[in-house]
């Protein structure tokens, strides 16, 4: 996927008023068109790398400073657990990330960036300003200002309106004869 399918889902976005975008088209699925279009874009900048995916997951562990383990890796990534150790078993496997058993909590390891990650932080870190500045200036040239903020506002919206405390279970009926 390159940047001009971006720029699709942008304009596609906005071909839809609001009262057809609530009736019609959900807005989680302009939001995983965008998604995609956006990872696409941003990993085509980095098809140099040694790796092909997970760049970004290098970036956070690097922000913890050598102070992070999978558990808070899957929170902040907001993947779960049995994803995050398929990802670090090919980051280890790449020879980007080292697990270390961590002293205070045996049952924990702790993650450590290797020499071969931290020389292609830069460019992932220069990868994302680049993305989100093409991203951006596509919504801003088409009259969405401020995106960051009005995104924001959408989370959170949404966010507020599922922390009530209980859980839908999804059973399948069994059809009667």
């Amino acid at each position: 996927m390159c940047f001009v399918d971006l720029i699709y889902t942008v304009n596609y976005f906005k071909s839809y008023s609001l009262e057809e975008t609530n009736t019609n088209i959900p807005l989680g699925k302009i939001f995983s068109d965008l998604a995609k279009a956006y990872a696409g874009a941003f990993t085509e900048r980095l098809s140099h790398l040694p790796i092909d995916r997970y760049y970004y997951a290098l970036v956070v562990i690097e922000s913890y400073n050598g102070d992070l383990n999978q558990t808070v890796l899957a929170d902040e990534l907001l993947i779960d657990k049995a994803s995050v150790v398929r990802m670090l078993d090919y980051l280890e496997a790449e020879n980007c990330i080292v697990r270390k058993r961590n002293p205070q909590d045996r049952r924990a390891h702790i993650l450590e960036l290797t020499p071969k990650a931290l020389e292609m932080l830069p460019e992932i870190k220069a990868a994302v300003r680049e993305t989100n500045a093409r991203c951006l200036e596509q919504a801003n040239a088409g009259g969405i200002e401020n995106v960051e903020a009005v995104l924001s506002k959408i989370q959170h919206c949404l966010h507020s309106e599922t922390e009530n405390k209980f859980k839908i279970q999804i059973v399948r009926s069994e059809e009667k004869n």
